[in-house]
């Protein structure tokens, strides 16, 4: 198949990351793999060189759409912010249809699958001679505001109206777990019969070099990866961590994700007892190598998250063989198998979350158990390689589906 992709960012070729952007990465590398011909349109005003770009993604061609607006245009709109961000959506909008329209004349695709974040696809789904198109539907806009406290501004009501109007419009829809299938479909009011489930799947780490028996070492690390806000519980674990430290003199936690202003990181040392301030490291955003480590080292993994539609740091500390401690919320439960792979705690619940933590701690036997189940979970449900067939095997059905429509 000729598989276009389309998204704001990519891993590894522009600079802007996040989960869409690793995830767009490893579906790419995994339908290669697999001997598709694949290319990834980012938004970007300059094509990363081959230097630039990571070597996994060889062999998957990457194309371009004008990311900022036009001098003249923002000059233009420049008098009123609210239009002037209007103005910079719907260029990009016009310039990504623009582009994917040139690249489809050139090389035809047989599909698109695209994400619903940044609205890229939202001006080139009006045109009906297109390919079919699938769009993945992560936590929606409003939920990224709503879980972290905030109220619905009009920008976030506008790109909420037009983010259900592309989902809407397209040929069908994915989900990473069930919950959020039903969750969007509620918000939306979708049949349930056009989103599909396919979960995330990450490029696991070689059996070889996971370290099970880490698990049971002494020195005792947890570790939450995160960008330090709300809707990832940084307020619970850190409420949580004087009383595990009490209970348990030989643990230490690292916090690692962006810390805004190294607000978390002062709210701790202002809050927490003197005696235990020293035992939490914030180390921020890690490059890719220390994150690995950070992941080897760790003895129990948790991540209080109050809402993921998915939670792919839980499979990335579970590819690395280690516990997890989450919340029962959102599509966590369809990640970490509770009692096998790892502990759910009710959201918002420090006390409990404590209670978990030292729960693992306490027994070596039990995390690596939980560690050794939590990577042959993984292998099965959440490899870079199961994410691809599941992925293709959708692509097929689509891509027959519309050729019965235009026999018709």
């Amino acid at each position: 198949m000729n598989i276009g992709l389309v998204t704001p960012a990519l891993r590894g070729a522009n600079a802007v990351d996040g989960g869409v952007a690793s995830y767009f990465a490893d579906l790419a590398i995994g339908l290669r793999n697999l001997g598709h011909t694949v290319r990834v349109m980012i938004a970007a005003d300059h094509r990363p060189s081959e230097r630039d770009r990571d070597p996994a993604l060889s062999g998957v061609r990457i194309l371009t759409a004008p990311a900022a607006m036009p001098r003249w245009l923002h000059r233009l709109t420049a008098w009123d912010w609210r239009l002037n961000t209007v103005a910079g959506l719907h260029y990009r909008m016009t310039a990504a249809a623009t582009a994917l329209h040139a690249a489809h004349a050139a090389e035809p695709f047989d599909v698109i699958e695209t994400t619903s974040s940044g609205l890229l696809v939202g001006r080139y789904l009006a045109d009906h001679q297109r390919p079919p198109v699938a769009t993945r539907v992560s936590t929606l806009a409003r939920q990224l505001v709503t879980y972290n406290g905030g109220q619905m501004r009009w920008l976030e009501r506008l790109e909420d109206r037009w983010e259900r109007r592309l989902v809407w419009q397209s040929d069908v829809i994915i989900s990473h777990t069930r919950l959020h299938r039903e969750e969007i479909c509620a918000e939306w009011e979708l049949p349930s019969s056009r989103v599909r489930v396919i979960p995330l799947g990450i490029a696991l780490p070689p059996d070889t070099e996971v370290q099970k028996s880490t698990a049971a070492t002494a020195g005792l690390t947890i570790l939450f990866v995160g960008r330090c806000e709300h809707r990832k519980g940084i307020d619970v674990l850190l409420a949580a961590l004087p009383a595990v430290f009490a209970e348990n003199g030989g643990a230490s936690a690292e916090i690692v994700g962006e810390d805004a202003g190294g607000y978390w990181e002062a709210r701790w040392r202002a809050s927490a007892p003197a005696a235990v301030v020293h035992r939490v490291q914030f180390r921020g955003k890690l490059s890719a190598p220390d994150l690995i480590a950070a992941y080897r080292r760790c003895s129990v993994f948790v991540a209080p998250s109050r809402y993921e539609s998915f939670g792919l740091i839980f499979v990335e500390a579970m590819g690395w063989a280690k516990p997890v401690v989450a919340c029962n919320a959102g599509g966590i439960p369809e990640v970490v198998a509770d009692g096998e792979t790892g502990l759910l705690v009710p959201p918002n619940d420090a006390p409990a979350l404590a209670k978990a933590v030292l729960t693992l701690l306490g027994d070596p036997a039990m995390r690596v158990r939980f560690g050794q189940a939590g990577r042959g979970r993984a292998e099965v449900r959440f490899s870079q390689a199961a994410l691809a067939a599941a992925s293709a095997s959708l692509y097929r059905e689509l891509i027959n589906q519309n050729r019965l429509v235009h026999r018709a």
